[in-house]
């Protein structure tokens, strides 16, 4: 039924077909990927543990085409800390730098230090970024290709990695739904998580911006390892004693400085 299918995992191919279709049959899969019925049905049951899909009589539907919260949702939470991390991501970038950048509300305040930038080239799977940083006419500003969420302005699909496989980047820079360093980057989105994972991959250096209180929790959806990552920037609002964790066990951290108030006590 879909005979232009791209290369990919099987699994993050149905997922894709979900979002686009909200529901398919074990029928059209089999079709599709030329397997038996059996074996779909064993990939589909996978997928339902993982919270990805909701199995129906003879095929699946979509849990939700629309797991991410908006945008502008997101940045109405967290503000100076996330104000702090983007200040001190910045210390990582130079003029010229090729850069890619994820979606989200802490990437977006990262945006108005890298749209000062001169020479640079600005990789991005997010509509709204590429809006920020396109106003600056010194920067080249690439967006991929595929299917638009309409919450978040992410740009998804099986295709479309392929800008920042063609572009390796100097420098990569996602936020995450979450971290710990058991589970690494975690993302609630397989769709987004796939493409970030692979701008993470295809870049020499990985930062990844996560405010506090998404330390120490995990995902749905895990974009990279831990140990894969060039350095984790986060702000001072996180248990001291967890960054002290995480540095023992060999991960940069860079704790950003901020002027918010604070916690002063622990796991309450």
């Amino acid at each position: 039924m879909y005979p232009n299918r791209p290369h990919g995992s099987v699994e993050s191919y149905i997922i894709h077909l979900l979002e686009i279709n909200t529901r398919i049959s074990v029928e059209e899969l089999c079709q599709t990927f030329n397997l038996a019925p059996s074996t779909i049905r064993k990939k589909l049951a996978k997928l339902e543990e993982q919270g990805l899909l909701i199995r129906t009589h003879g095929g699946a539907l979509s849990i939700d085409s629309n797991r991410d919260e908006p945008i502008d949702k997101k940045s109405m939470v967290n503000i100076p800390q996330k104000k702090a991390i983007a200040a001190a991501a910045m210390e990582f970038i130079n003029n010229g730098d090729i850069i890619s950048l994820g979606g989200g509300s802490t990437i977006a305040e990262l945006c108005i230090y890298i749209k000062k930038l001169n020479r640079s080239i600005v990789l991005t799977d997010s509509i709204t970024i590429a809006d920020i940083i396109s106003r600056n006419k010194n920067i080249e500003v690439r967006i991929n290709t595929g299917i638009v969420k309409s919450r978040t302005g992410c740009v998804v699909g099986p295709d479309a990695d392929l800008l920042f496989r063609g572009q390796p980047a100097d420098k990569a820079f996602i936020s995450c739904e979450s971290f710990s360093m058991s589970k690494g980057v975690g993302s609630e989105n397989i769709l987004v998580g796939e493409v970030e994972r692979n701008m993470l991959r295809y870049a020499q250096e990985k930062y990844v911006l996560c405010d506090s209180s998404k330390l120490n929790k995990d995902s749905v959806f895990t974009l990279v390892a831990a140990n894969e990552i060039t350095a984790l920037i986060t702000d001072d609002d996180a248990d001291p004693y967890y960054i002290n964790e995480l540095q023992e066990a060999g991960l940069k951290v860079v704790v950003a400085p901020g002027f918010y108030p604070r916690r002063t006590t622990w796991g309450k």
